[in-house]
């Protein structure tokens, strides 16, 4: 509701979408580790996610756990440490009166520090693949999506807005990119660009269930998994829906789809293609539901980061089928799409019927084991340490 009302709001009265916004999320966190003591303690501001009323038994992204890891690394390196979110279109009258010696982050708060004060470390966090690559290849996915569905209006339901653009680039002295070699090689304007994976969210005290998985695969073959949130033709679900009502045998079952592109799903469904909600990925329910009846996720997304929804099914030993654009290096635990078309995605699913319970087990294990080596926190925070560390010369 808040997110409509500020929408509409925006473009006719910003200053009324800017208080009403803060009022309700946009709001900074400041003098974090402040040191009056030290009149030369250096100073950090993290232009980012939303830091406030955060509940880490149920975080609702990823990006929460990492960010604080952020914070947790400035403060060990004796920082004073100011966080704002992203979009805050008034963080600067609140913080632009402070000396900062690094900016890290995003969005329209970043570009505004950045350009208003004289801050030397600039170090732009990218977890979206190149702008210009982003709108080329929606569009591409817009044109086929009309092409399939010439009569269905959507334009309340496909509206995406990207956070990063060129500009951040340019005014970067650095970059973080949370993506693989493939995205990277999009990313020219860079000269200092290093990349970090991202984390998933799972239970570390989760062990794999061979007994209970092995049990279960012949009954989970008919159902196939879509695990996501907001972005629904951005990330290719029109396309799944498409594809699997022409398998009447096979169910898909969406999680994380948002309330505001109800709509467009209900206007696409078949009979086999369900929308269950959201889920706690840290309940028990979700290892009920979603671990044991899954043996897929498909995401055939055209342009992310690094998607922590695949990474945290795969943290889970649930097998992804996924365009290279997901962002992910490619390993022998995935199943990399050639291309996007329903065709592909159709024909994929159906090879996963033709695999042997022996080797899904197997591959959902190595799933498991390679996720949890590549998109742990712990690896998120080490990685995150040895590029700052190189960035600050320390």
């Amino acid at each position: 509701m808040i997110r409509t009302i500020l929408t509409i709001l925006k473009d006719r009265y910003p200053g009324r979408a800017q208080r009403l916004g803060r009022f309700f999320r946009a709001k900074e966190l400041t003098n974090i580790n402040l040191n009056l003591c030290d009149k030369q303690q250096q100073r950090v501001l993290i232009c980012y996610t939303n830091m406030l009323d955060i509940n880490y038994g149920n975080p609702c992204h990823a990006n929460i756990l990492h960010a604080t890891q952020m914070i947790h690394y400035f403060i060990k390196r004796g920082y004073c440490v100011d966080f704002c979110h992203y979009a805050d279109r008034a963080a600067f009258k609140f913080l632009g009166h402070h000396k900062y010696d690094v900016i890290i982050g995003q969005g329209y708060s970043y570009k505004e520090f950045c350009a208003k004060l004289n801050i030397p470390i600039r170090i732009n966090f990218v977890t979206e693949n190149h702008p210009l690559v982003v709108e080329t290849k929606y569009k591409e996915r817009l044109d086929y999506f009309r092409e399939r569905h010439p009569k269905i209006k959507t334009n309340a339901d496909i509206k995406r807005n990207g956070v990063i653009d060129v500009e951040q680039f340019m005014i970067s002295t650095h970059g973080i990119l949370m993506s693989s070699d493939f995205n990277a090689l999009n990313f020219k304007e860079f000269n200092r660009l290093r990349q970090i994976n991202s984390n998933a969210i799972y239970n570390e005290d989760w062990k794999f269930p061979d007994v209970d998985i092995a049990e279960a695969i012949s009954g989970n073959r008919g159902n196939i998994l879509w695990f996501g949130s907001g972005g629904f033709i951005h990330k290719g679900l029109d396309i799944v829906i498409d594809a699997i009502k022409e398998l009447p045998d096979i169910s898909l079952n969406c999680y994380g789809i948002r309330k505001e592109e109800y709509s467009l799903f209900d206007k696409l469904k078949g009979k086999n293609i369900f929308n269950r909600g959201r889920i706690n990925v840290m309940s028990e329910t979700f290892n009920r539901e979603i671990v044991l009846k899954h043996n897929f996720i498909v995401f055939p997304s055209c342009s992310e980061g690094m998607s922590t929804a695949v990474a945290t099914c795969m943290a889970y030993g649930i097998i992804p089928i996924i365009t290279k654009e997901c962002g992910f290096a490619s390993a022998s635990c995935m199943i990399i799409l050639d291309d996007f078309h329903i065709t592909c995605v159709k024909d994929a699913i159906q090879k996963t019927l033709l695999m042997s319970n022996d080797e899904i087990l197997k591959m959902r294990q190595d799933c498991f084991k390679y996720a949890r080596e590549q998109f742990s926190l712990m690896k998120f925070d080490e990685s995150f340490r040895i590029i700052m560390d190189e960035i600050l010369g320390i």
